[in-house]
């Protein structure tokens, strides 16, 4: 084999190694705007259990801050520079 054909066989093999291991995490829903009963199942739903979509910035972040690695959502929040320096004075 070549070295093309070797870089795509492993590239191939690595996909599927992380298809696998991520197969708890939800799906994508192609649906950005729900309405009638499926609105109510996925309101229903615990937001780290619901399928990602498009636009959902907010809860696709949260899930993929879970299913990535950090075990939970973190919220930055920007403070002016002058309450910062007040804070450590």
């Amino acid at each position: 084999m070549n070295f093309r054909t070797t870089l795509l066989a492993l590239a191939v093999i690595a996909s599927l190694a992380a298809v696998s291991i991520q197969a708890d995490e939800p799906g994508w829903l192609n649906i950005v705007v729900a309405r009638g009963a499926l609105r109510e199942q996925l309101q229903a739903t615990p937001i780290l259990e619901r399928p990602y979509r498009p636009f959902h910035f907010y809860g696709n972040a949260v899930r993929r801050a879970y299913y990535h690695g950090r075990g939970s959502a973190q919220v930055l929040i920007a403070a002016p520079p002058a309450a910062v320096a007040t804070a450590q004075q």
